[in-house]
């Protein structure tokens, strides 16, 4: 476009001049994000690169944090024109240009082939209200004509930065699952997680982020990103931890019990066989006692001398109540020890469900072991009974 047919157009939008505005917002409208237009920057040699490098400024002011895009078809070089400015804007030329956008803030620039041939020179400005303007410029390869080519937006990063009066950084990407939250840099909330995604700019350096997601959790991770650039960042979210709730792993054997009850079973049936044995015993002795009355009492050692057969058998019968006796008494020990074992760690599982339950979860009754000697003409038992 020649610049007698931009006069034209500056004509013709002279005589209707209106705020027609829209708003894109790079955040919701609050008072921290300071609404802000990019106005088409002025050129008259470099069309094409001067259309890009405002698209890239525009796209830079959607994705930082603390601002809100504004825009308006109407460009720098229309409201100049239509406004009667003079070449070189002053004061109070900006000034009317910010009346009739009725706007506090807007970004304005000049293009042109002013320096070694290739290149173009942009110079940007940030016009604010009450306190004048912010500069910057960039010198750069005439080559760059596409507002998405990465070099171009580091370049409209770096100038944005220099006319804000901000750390030039770039933007992190942030992915965390699916859902809503928030992103924090340095501890303090700078995005908001939408479908799990949320873009942040931060500044140079090294900056701790964390994302918070209801009813998860993730560590927070250091991230850097080199100026202008763009650089994503995945966190993985697990289920928090419930207030009040065991997180404690439990075994769903019940090993204490199994233990419990296999330690009095098998003490209880130790205590049988020794008392089975403990009756052998006394018919052992009864029997060589009787045998030994058939012997006469000069007969010291029945075992020595085989007098008759009576000395033979109550020889017999004393060695068999000796070995049945030792018998007795290791099942008997061993038993009682068993038994004791399994009656403390009964105890001890009944204490430890003195600890509140879960709601959902009936009590667990108390076992009940009942153990019935039973002796009668033909010999010694022991009935073991447990109720659950």
């Amino acid at each position: 476009m020649t610049r007698a047919t931009r006069f034209a157009f500056a004509l013709l939008a002279a005589a209707a001049l209106g705020p027609a505005t829209r708003s894109a917002h790079a955040e919701p409208p609050n008072a921290k994000a300071t609404p802000v237009y990019v106005l088409s920057i002025w050129t008259d040699d470099s069309d094409d690169q001067a259309d890009a490098l405002t698209q890239a400024l525009r796209s830079r002011v959607r994705q930082a944090q603390g601002w809100s895009l504004l825009e308006t078809p109407q460009s720098f070089e229309t409201l100049a024109i239509a406004l009667k400015c003079p070449p070189k804007p002053d004061p109070a030329c900006l000034q009317r240009i910010a009346d009739q956008l009725h706007a506090d803030h807007y970004v304005w620039g000049t293009m042109g082939k002013k320096k070694a041939p290739g290149e173009v020179t942009a110079e940007m400005h940030l016009w604010s209200r009450g306190r004048g303007a912010e500069d910057g410029s960039e010198t750069y390869s005439e080559n760059l004509k596409d507002a998405s080519d990465e070099s171009l937006r580091q370049i409209a990063t770096r100038l944005f930065g220099k006319v804000t009066g901000g750390v030039a950084g770039g933007t992190l990407v942030i992915r965390a699952g699916t859902g809503g939250g928030s992103v924090t840099v340095d501890g303090v909330d700078k995005g908001t997680l939408e479908g799990g995604v949320a873009r942040v700019d931060i500044g140079g350096g090294s900056h701790t982020i964390g994302v918070r997601v209801p009813g998860f959790d993730s560590p927070v991770q250091p991230a850097s990103v080199a100026l202008g650039a763009e650089q994503e960042l995945t966190f993985a979210l697990t289920p928090a931890a419930v207030p009040g709730q065991d997180t404690t792993a439990r075994s769903s054997f019940p090993l204490r019990k199994v233990a419990t009850y296999s330690a009095l079973v098998a003490g209880v049936g130790l205590l049988a066989v020794g008392g089975v044995e403990g009756l052998a015993w006394l018919n052992d002795s009864n029997a060589s006692k009787t045998d030994r009355k058939s012997v006469p009492p000069s007969v010291t050692d029945v075992c020595s001398t085989g007098y008759n057969s009576q000395a033979v058998d109550a020889c017999a019968k004393s060695k068999d109540a000796v070995t049945v006796s030792t018998l007795g008494w290791v099942f008997a020990g061993v038993g009682a020890a068993l038994v004791g074992t399994g009656f403390v760690l009964m105890l001890g599982d009944h204490g430890s469900s003195d600890a509140p339950h879960d709601a959902t979860t009936p009590p667990t009754g108390k076992a009940k072991v009942d153990v019935v000697p039973l002796v009668g003409t033909r010999g010694g038992a022991v009935d073991l009974r447990v109720t659950f």
